[in-house]
């Protein structure tokens, strides 16, 4: 392609990507749904509406640094969303979404602060279904990421653009 060709076609992909991102009827928009409500349950301090997210059969588990799985228990944590006074923010960023059908999946970096201090960061790994017409989360696994944090940040935030 000429240098013509190659502009035009880039800036296409990138206003195709970027109307995706602001269209509530785009597929990824609605998948990503829940995982924004869950994020706003817990700065909100709304333990009902962060279970709300979830699956009834859901499953929480952690990679932790030894590699091996812990499981949480999501209503355990929900009350603990619901009676903390801190100021739990999850912000996400770079987040990558495969959807087929009722099926979904989001691969989604984070930096999680606590009381407006950063606190530690890692990627969330999401398993979604579509039940009844809305999204739900069945299977969240996260890890943490052990070296520096804000590095991992920027990182990306660039492969984000």
């Amino acid at each position: 392609m000429n240098k013509i060709t190659t502009t035009l076609f880039t800036t296409l992909l990138c206003l195709t990507s970027q109307s995706h991102a602001n269209n509530p009827d785009h597929p990824s928009t609605s998948v990503i749904m829940p995982i924004n409500n869950m994020f706003d349950a817990m700065r909100q301090h709304d333990g009902e509406m962060f279970i709300a997210q979830f699956t009834e059969k859901a499953i929480l588990e952690r990679a932790n640094k030894e590699n091996n799985v812990e499981v949480s228990d999501l209503n355990k944590f929900s009350i603990f969303i619901k009676e903390t006074s801190k100021h739990l923010d999850e912000k996400i960023f770079n987040i990558k979404i495969n959807q087929s059908g009722n099926l979904a999946s989001a691969w989604v970096p984070f930096a999680f602060y606590l009381d407006g201090k950063l606190s530690h960061c890692g990627v969330n790994s999401f398993q979604l279904i579509k039940q009844q017409a809305v999204w739900k989360i069945h299977y969240l696994m996260d890890n943490t990421f052990t070296g520096d944090c804000e590095k991992f940040i920027k990182h990306h935030k660039a492969e984000e653009k």
